[in-house]
């Protein structure tokens, strides 16, 4: 596995991997996460129940917010290659390109099938995984395959404003998670400043999130260390900033959410 960012395009994170036996919990992007199935097939379930199967020469993609799980499909695990970008970028990417606002690009299906698109995504990764290849070309191949596979496949919208309508409580509790992941919160405490009891803000943080509130907190502290480590952070000294116990409880956390230890992430 290898992951790593390309800083000329969007802060983009590009993952290159091959799993065998993971199975990925429930968990949510904030990114656009798109990429090929080279080998095998991963077996993919959406929050609301949708199971799928993202065989090999298919384009997974999965919209920021969803919450998803993936596994094998079979006993053969899958190779992929995959390219994770900021809704914001996408969207300055395309009013670049139209001269004009295009709104939040959503995709309504999570397989895809185009061998063109799928030939161009997979040299602009083999590209920017290449220290032969300029920046420019880096780039220049990232943008043609992204806008063609969001122009033939997504549908340009307002923004979603799931978020925006979820009960005030799961705002209140979901923003002091994110403001105090050091801490670890209580769910007492989130009760409190959510201001409803414990169990109902269970119920309500999970309908909206697709996972309980303690998920959450991991999904953001594992997310937060991805970060550090890509800036080229020490595993050691990004357990104790992010206030794990030791070294070997963020590896545990880190490899049940990207299959790979703390210590093989980046260039």
């Amino acid at each position: 596995m290898r992951l790593w960012r390309e800083a000329d395009f969007g802060g983009a994170e590009l993952l290159a991997a091959s799993y065998h036996n993971h199975h990925f919990p429930p968990h949510a992007h904030d990114e656009y996460a798109f990429g090929i199935i080279e080998r095998g097939a991963q077996a993919f379930q959406h929050d609301r129940g949708k199971r799928l199967t993202m065989p090999q020469g298919s384009i997974g993609v999965i919209n920021p917010g969803d919450v998803h799980e993936g596994r094998p499909a079979d006993g053969q695990g899958w190779d992929y290659r995959m390219v994770y970008l900021s809704p914001d970028f996408v969207c300055r990417l395309f009013e670049r390109e139209a001269g004009h606002p295009a709104g939040l690009p959503w995709f309504a299906r999570n397989v895809i099938f185009d061998d063109q698109t799928i030939v161009m995504l997979r040299a602009a990764h083999r590209s920017s995984a290449s220290p032969d290849a300029s920046r420019l070309e880096v780039s220049s191949l990232l943008t043609a395959a992204v806008i063609q596979l969001f122009a033939r496949h997504a549908q340009f919208r307002q923004r979603r404003l799931e978020q925006a309508a979820a009960p005030r409580a799961v705002r209140h509790a979901r923003e002091f998670i994110d403001a105090h992941l050091v801490a670890s919160p209580s769910l007492d405490e989130l009760a409190s400043v959510a201001g409803v009891s414990p169990y109902h803000l269970l119920r309500q943080f999970k309908a909206i999130h697709g996972m309980a509130p303690h998920r959450y907190l991991i999904q953001r502290r594992v997310a937060m260390a991805k970060t550090m480590l890509l800036a080229g952070r020490q595993p050691r000294r990004v357990a104790i900033e992010l206030g794990y116990c030791d070294q070997a409880h963020l590896s545990r956390e880190f490899k049940t959410f990207y299959g790979v230890a703390p210590s093989r992430i980046g260039r």
